[in-house]
């Protein structure tokens, strides 16, 4: 992997020229390729706020944020980059907006294009290795017992964990399970798990170990994760709905595996990352359709 020459020291002290210098090897880390044509030559035009590649080829002209998640963006990029560091952080939009000196629409947009980036990053990402999975349901207090059957609040999730020998967690993915899948019961059962490692996890995985409803004693740190998930959805952002909840589980799921890598590894794999996904906008996002799969299994409710 390419290094990218990040600015240094304290982000307040990021310029914008450092910034772009960071996103252009970030988007094109062996040169400049044309978006239409491919072409490895350009012109560039510095009269703008941000430079301007015009393809030597088919003179299309393209900016520094053109088809990345900065898209249109009138945040400067150092604020964008400093919200980064932010993801890893998990902090709430308003600490961001305090951080960035922004309106809080501004960050609460920006934190959910960065996870929208994670997102994509995700839906392609396989567990190889020995993989342990287990499951709990969101929404659902111990306190308040009662049947077994899930209330409409109530949302499923999976998480499958790689392991090392020791059983030591090396990465891990949580998803949000459809009901069609997971039928009623807060019980989740061995075929929920068999889903999950059907998308998530190639047949020549080393080895797989599926446990029941939040793990057993012998698994704790994989039940502990996906407990820690839970806890800040609750406590540190005060609930999250339903159709976001995915987003938040890959952005634990993130803040997880980052934290593995070492924590100057963040800004770095998410420049790449947002140099080479496109952006999602605020109409798309507040209207989204929740994509939950369809399972192969069917139940009725």
């Amino acid at each position: 992997m390419l290094l990218i020459d990040l600015p240094a020291g304290s982000w307040e002290s990021w310029t914008e020229a450092q910034c772009v210098e960071a996103l252009y090897q970030a988007r094109w880390p062996h040169g400049f390729r044309c978006p239409d044509c491919d072409y490895a030559h350009c012109s560039i035009l510095r009269t703008r706020k941000y430079p301007l590649y015009i393809c030597s080829s088919c003179k299309r002209q393209t900016s520094i944020t053109a088809g990345t998640v900065m898209h249109g963006t009138r945040t400067p990029l150092r604020l964008w980059f400093r919200a980064m560091l932010w993801v890893a952080e998990e902090g709430t939009s308003v600490e961001l907006a305090e951080i960035l000196q922004v309106t809080y629409k501004t960050a609460w947009l920006i934190g959910h294009k960065l996870r929208d980036a994670l997102t994509q990053e995700a839906e392609g990402q396989q567990l190889t290795g020995a993989v342990a999975v287990t499951g709990g349901i969101y929404g659902f207090k111990w306190y308040s017992g009662g049947s077994l059957h899930m209330k409409p609040e109530h949302q499923p999730v999976v998480i499958g964990a790689v392991m090392d020998d020791n059983e030591e967690l090396l990465e891990i993915k949580m998803e949000h399970m459809d009901r069609s899948v997971t039928g009623n019961s807060r019980l989740l059962g061995r075929f929920v798990y068999e889903e999950f490692a059907e998308h998530h996890a190639p047949e020549s995985v080393k080895s797989m170990k599926m446990y029941p409803y939040y793990g057993v004693k012998s698994l704790k740190p994989l039940s502990a994760v996906l407990r820690h998930a839970m806890n800040w959805f609750d406590h540190k952002l005060q609930g999250i709905g339903l159709k976001y909840l995915q987003a938040y589980l890959n952005h634990q799921s993130f803040v997880f595996n980052i934290s593995r890598r070492g924590s100057n590894q963040v800004l770095g794999h998410l420049l790449r990352l947002c140099g080479t996904r496109r952006t999602v906008t605020c109409r798309q996002l507040t209207r989204r359709r929740l994509r939950l799969r369809v399972s192969r299994w069917s139940f009725t409710r």
